[in-house]
């Protein structure tokens, strides 16, 4: 028997029991901003992907939303899909992007996800179509209780409003803190999002890149600043870098590893300034690009020193420590080093030098 009504009458959260209590299969949609579909075998939720759906494929929205995967990659899954009758996750394990576990992972964080919005909305439309045996056309197929997704979706409900309260700006940046968090403790989201956070991207930019949910990426951020593992720099805000003697950057345990204005001017120029290049020549006047090159160098540098820390739990002894472990490139290290730049470790402080 269909089932049918509005969502201002019987919520999701409702609905989503009621299957699943009653051992129902078949396509639960939600006709509303975003339309949604939950396929059920027997009261367990399968997916939540209808390939009948003219609509854009959810997966590939998730994706896309957190960045998976770069344009060239997506050009090539768009080029595989035209020119054979193969689904999204297929080619995503068969053209090696993503191995079984990683779409698995993928596809119930989806799920959660839609979980989630869907007890959000107050207004639209349901309709349940029943059907005989498990339900046709489903790819990849996964399992999850729905129980423990109404109380992960529950939790996210209540906790949404403290973390905007945290975080309130996507254009907040983070830092070392305080306490050192090894590397080999964190799961593979974990160490992503972390190393998006000491590389001084801004709030907006790791959710983009962090290959996982927006909550779970801020959720993290939040009890690492808690914890004192990170520190949290607001917008705007007066936070700088203590200059050495020598004209070099100094970045020291005790400063909290804040990000220099400069560096993160810098980092978000890094797209714009790939192709820019700077040569050392005997002109006149300063070359147009150097003031720029320079602050991209030395961003480069910083970032590759804290990310070597992070990994390893303390400063590297020199520029081919980080080239050798893969934070540096090679040209960088030597256009530095041909600009007279030099690093130093501090001997008796949890600290280095770097500039001319």
């Amino acid at each position: 028997m269909a089932l049918e009504g509005q969502l201002s009458d019987f919520n999701l959260a409702e609905i989503l029991q009621l299957l699943s209590s009653q051992q129902k299969s078949g396509f639960l949609n939600l006709e509303t901003k975003r339309n949604m579909v939950f396929i059920f075998d027997k009261g367990v939720l399968i997916s939540t992907r209808d390939r009948r759906s003219r609509s854009r494929d959810p997966l590939e929205s998730y994706l896309r939303a957190y960045g998976f995967f770069s344009e060239k990659q997506w050009k090539h899954i768009e080029y595989v899909a035209k020119n054979s009758s193969l689904d999204l996750t297929e080619i995503l394990v068969s053209e090696s992007l993503l191995n079984e576990a990683e779409l698995d992972r993928a596809l119930k964080s989806l799920a959660q996800e839609m979980t989630y919005a869907g007890m959000k909305m107050a207004r639209g439309r349901y309709h349940f179509s029943p059907t005989k045996d498990t339900p046709p056309g489903v790819k990849w197929r996964y399992s999850l209780d729905v129980q423990g997704l109404l109380m992960e979706s529950a939790r996210r409900l209540d906790e949404e409003g403290m973390l905007k309260e945290f975080l309130p700006s996507q254009a907040i940046t983070f830092s070392q803190g305080k306490k050192i968090l090894p590397a080999d403790q964190l799961s593979d989201t974990g160490k992503r999002i972390m190393e998006l956070a000491l590389a001084g991207l801004p709030l907006g930019r790791i959710i983009r890149q962090g290959r996982t949910e927006s909550f779970l990426a801020r959720d993290l951020l939040k009890n690492w600043v808690e914890e004192g593992i990170l520190a949290k720099h607001n917008p705007g805000g007066d936070d700088h870098e203590s200059e050495s003697e020598g004209g070099g950057l100094k970045l020291s345990l005790s400063s909290g590893l804040r990000s220099l204005p400069l560096t993160l001017v810098a980092v978000l120029m890094i797209g714009a300034l790939g192709s820019l290049r700077w040569n050392a020549t005997p002109d006149a006047g300063p070359h147009p690009g150097q003031s720029l090159r320079e602050a991209q160098l030395r961003a480069e540098v910083i970032t590759a020193a804290r990310l070597f820390r992070y990994q390893k739990g303390e400063w590297p002894e020199n520029l081919n420590d980080m080239v050798r472990t893969g934070q540096l490139a090679p040209s960088v290290k030597t256009t530095t080093e041909s600009l007279g730049w030099q690093y130093v470790k501090a001997e008796k402080r949890d600290s280095f030098t770097f500039g001319s």
